[in-house]
């Protein structure tokens, strides 16, 4: 099980290879709103998951529509979109 953030509360969820982050939280009973379009460009950033950074290598790297929606800086203390954000 691995540690994440979401909406200021932690959360332990299971991980599967393949998976996006989003589908380990529901997983795990925890409903997220995504409404992110990268076709369009469009997000609210209402699915953005803090993930430690220590543990960043089990995830893929992070998409140019995610350094769009929540910008470099964020990007870099370790928050991914769980809809964007596979297991490897």
């Amino acid at each position: 099980m691995r540690r994440v953030e979401y909406k200021d509360q932690e959360v332990l969820i299971h991980t599967r290879s393949g998976w996006r982050l989003l589908d380990s939280l529901a997983e795990q009973g925890i409903a997220v709103e995504c409404d992110c379009n990268p076709k369009a460009g469009t997000s609210s950033a209402r699915c953005a998951v803090k993930y430690p950074k220590a543990e960043a290598f089990l995830l893929t790297a992070p998409t140019e529509f995610e350094y769009k929606v929540l910008g470099p800086e964020k990007v870099e203390k370790g928050w991914r979109l769980g809809c964007q954000a596979l297991w490897k």
